[in-house]
C-alpha cells in the first residue's frame, strides 16, 4: 500500500485528546491516520490505561504526540484555555458534567475559540438516568439490546474484543466531521454529545422497529445461517439464508434433496444433518470448494490467521511501525480509482508519555520560566 506524498486529508486539523480509555482512543487514532496533529493528554506520573500492554500502546498511541497535564490541578484550566485557542477538535470521555464542574468543560473553554468542535463520548450520554453508572463494553452491549441477539437467553463469556466501543467511536467521528463541515458554513463550532449505547442500539434498528410492531426480534435460528465444526476441529460459517444462495449450496454439494428444506419447520434436524456432513472434511477443504461459489461459506479466522491471509495481503492490511517495533492493522479505507492501493495509516511509533509537553506549552506561548513553574507545581 502506498501513502500519497501530498499532505494527508486532515493534516490541517489539530486534535486535543483529553480522553482516558478506548472510545476516545479509537477516535483520535482515526484522526491521526488521516494526518491530523493529535495531542494526547496523559496524567503526570500515572499508569495510563492504554499503555500497560505494548500491543495496546502501539495500536492506540501511534502517530500521536503526548503531553502530561493533571486535569484535576487548579491550574489545569489555565493551561487548557491557552491550548484550545489553536485547536480544531477536543475529544473527552469524562462523565457528563464533571469537566464543567472543574472549569474545563465546553462552556468554559469554547469562548477562547468559538470555532472549537468539542466531542464528549461517554457510555450513556448527558441526560441519561444511567449517566453515572460505571460500564465497559459488555455492559454497553447489554443495555443496547445487542447481547440478547448474540447470546439469546444463554449465559456466555464476554467477547474477547470490544464491539460497542468502536461503533460508538465511529459514530462520534462522523459527528465531528459533520460539525467541521458545518463550521465551514457558519464559522462556529459545537458541542457533540455521543453515547456508545446509543450507537450500539442503532446497529439493531430494524429489530427495534420489528418489535414495536408486535413482532419477534432477531432472525430466528436457522440451519442455513450458523457455524459448523469440521473434521479438523476448525469452524466454518454458512450463510446460505435465501433461496439463491441455498440453491447454490445444494448444487455444489450435489444434494438436490435439500433444496426444499431451507425453511423446514424442524431446523434442529437439518442442523444436525449438516453438522454430520461438515464433520467429514477439514475446514480448509470446505472453504476451498464452497467459498468461491454463491453458497456463502467461509472460514472462522483466528487473529493469527490474518497474518498470512490472502485477502489481508492483497489489501495491504498489515503494516509495520516506522521503527519496525510492531505490526499493526492498517486503516481500512482505500482511496483512488486509478488502480493503485492508496491508504492512510499513522505509522510513527508511540511517543513516550509527556514527550511533547514542553514543546506544546511553548507553542501555546508559555515562557521557559512558566513551563518550569508548571513542572515544579506538578501541573504537567
Amino acid at each position: 500500500m502506498t501513502t500519497p506524498s501530498e499532505p494527508r486529508p486532515l493534516s490541517h486539523l489539530r486534535v486535543l485528546d483529553l480522553s482516558r480509555l478506548h472510545p476516545g482512543a479509537f477516535m483520535s487514532s482515526l484522526f491521526a491516520d488521516f494526518g491530523a496533529d493529535v495531542l494526547r493528554i496523559e496524567q503526570p506520573g500515572g499508569a495510563d490505561p492504554l499503555r500497560f500492554d505494548p500491543a495496546m500502546d502501539a495500536a492506540y498511541n501511534r502517530g500521536k504526540r503526548s503531553m502530561t497535564l493533571d486535569l484535576r490541578h487548579s491550574r489545569a484550566a489555565e493551561v487548557l484555555r491557552r491550548l484550545v485557542r489553536d485547536v480544531d477538535v477536543v475529544i473527552e470521555s469524562a462523565r457528563p458534567g464533571s469537566m464543567g464542574s472543574r472549569g474545563i468543560g465546553y462552556e468554559q473553554l469554547s469562548p477562547e475559540n468559538p470555532r472549537l468542535v468539542w466531542c464528549s463520548i461517554t457510555g450513556f450520554g448527558a441526560g441519561s438516568p444511567y449517566a453515572d453508572r460505571p460500564a465497559h463494553d459488555v455492559t454497553f452491549l447489554g443495555y443496547a439490546g445487542l447481547l440478547s441477539l448474540i447470546a439469546g437467553d444463554s449465559p456466555i463469556a464476554a467477547p474477547q474484543f470490544v464491539v460497542a466501543v468502536p461503533v460508538g467511536a465511529l459514530m462520534a467521528t462522523v459527528g465531528v466531521l459533520v460539525a467541521l463541515q458545518d463550521r465551514d458554513r457558519t464559522g462556529r463550532g459545537v458541542h457533540i454529545d455521543a453515547s456508545v449505547v446509543d450507537a450500539a442500539s442503532w446497529m439493531i434498528g430494524e429489530h427495534v422497529t420489528r418489535v414495536a410492531k408486535g413482532n419477534t426480534a432477531g432472525w430466528g435460528e436457522s440451519a442455513s445461517r450458523r457455524t459448523y465444526r469440521c473434521a479438523d476441529g476448525r469452524l466454518i460459517t454458512l450463510a446460505a439464508a435465501e433461496p439463491r444462495t441455498w440453491g447454490a449450496f445444494c448444487e455444489v454439494l450435489e444434494r438436490p434433496d435439500l433444496v426444499e428444506r431451507l425453511y423446514d419447520a424442524d431446523q434442529a434436524a437439518l442442523t444436525e444433518e449438516l453438522a454430520a456432513l461438515f464433520s467429514t472434511r477439514p475446514a480448509a477443504a470446505w472453504v476451498a470448494e464452497l467459498a468461491p461459489t454463491a453458497a456463502c461459506l467461509g472460514p472462522v479466522n483466528r487473529p493469527e490467521d490474518l497474518l498470512d491471509d490472502e485477502h489481508v495481503a492483497a489489501r495491504h492490511g498489515l503494516v509495520r511501525l516506522d521503527d519496525d517495533s510492531e505490526t499493526i492493522l492498517a486503516n481500512p479505507l482505500r482511496f483512488g480509482d486509478d488502480g493503485a492501493t492508496r491508504g492512510y495509516t499513522a505509522t510513527a511509533p508511540q511517543a513516550a508519555p509527556g514527550a511533547h509537553t514542553d514543546a506544546v506549552l511553548a507553542e501555546a506561548g508559555f515562557t521557559v520560566e512558566e513551563i518550569a513553574a508548571l513542572h515544579d507545581e506538578g501541573v504537567v
